[in-house]
């Protein structure tokens, strides 16, 4: 009888540590299931406010009601390079032409040059993003915002912009330019950006150029973001 109960004794307490183990196996895939996913850079990801006008410089810019004319980095390219730490602006009073360097994002020494969406006149510079760059990427359409530009030309610029809906049709294409730029450079000399692209489909990698280095960005400014259309 003692055997007995000394089994079923025995019997319970692995059954019981089964099923903890089973649990904690549980609990890890579910938490490296979704360190994962976060780390997915797709459609969806992007954020896409309507209101605004879209260019293909990857910017944004929307007229406020005295006439000028506010603009940003649009969410796209945040979601490829990552937090930033330092910027190169252009000063008060320069004018700009649509298509000319107006602002270089830069990330620990590496950086892209982004062209104006509109021509015009600087009017205001957002003081806040020059001491503290990650607002942009914490809030790129609403403090993140990078000029107040008087517009020279807006009728014509106009015509060269997007609305949300055809931006995103634009943004297909984008991501197709994005994952060849990838197997590019990958197949070319960067063995190791195998990496951007996670096994499971292919699906980019999340702020994807944060990791790399200066020639990495050098060829996405000249294959990626310059040629842009």
């Amino acid at each position: 009888m003692v055997v007995i109960i000394l089994l079923a004794f025995i019997l319970l307490c692995i059954s019981v540590d089964a099923l903890v183990q089973y649990s904690r196996h549980k609990k890890s895939k579910a938490i490296n299931l979704s360190s994962v996913t976060t780390r997915i850079f797709n459609e969806s990801s992007v954020v896409v406010p309507k209101g605004l006008y879209y260019d293909k410089s990857h910017t944004w810019a929307f007229m406020e009601k005295n006439g000028y004319v506010k603009i940003g980095i649009d969410d796209f390219l945040l979601h490829i390079t990552g937090n930033l730490n330092r910027l190169k602006m252009r000063d008060l009073g320069e004018k700009v032409s649509k298509g000319e360097a107006v602002l270089s994002l830069i990330q620990n020494g590496k950086q892209l040059t982004i062209k104006s969406p509109i021509s015009g006149i600087i009017k205001s510079i957002n003081k806040q993003i020059i001491d503290n760059p990650s607002i942009i990427n914490v809030s790129g359409f609403n403090e993140g915002w990078i000029y107040t530009v008087e517009p020279t030309n807006w009728s014509r610029d106009l015509q060269f912009l997007l609305m949300s809906d055809k931006y995103k049709e634009w943004l297909k294409n984008e991501f197709t330019r994005l994952k060849d730029f990838i197997s590019t450079i990958t197949l070319s000399n960067n063995k190791e950006l195998a990496t951007i692209i996670l096994q499971d489909g292919g699906e980019i990698k999340e702020n994807l150029l944060a990791d790399y280095g200066p020639e990495v960005w050098e060829d996405f400014q000249t294959k990626f973001i310059n040629t842009a259309n």
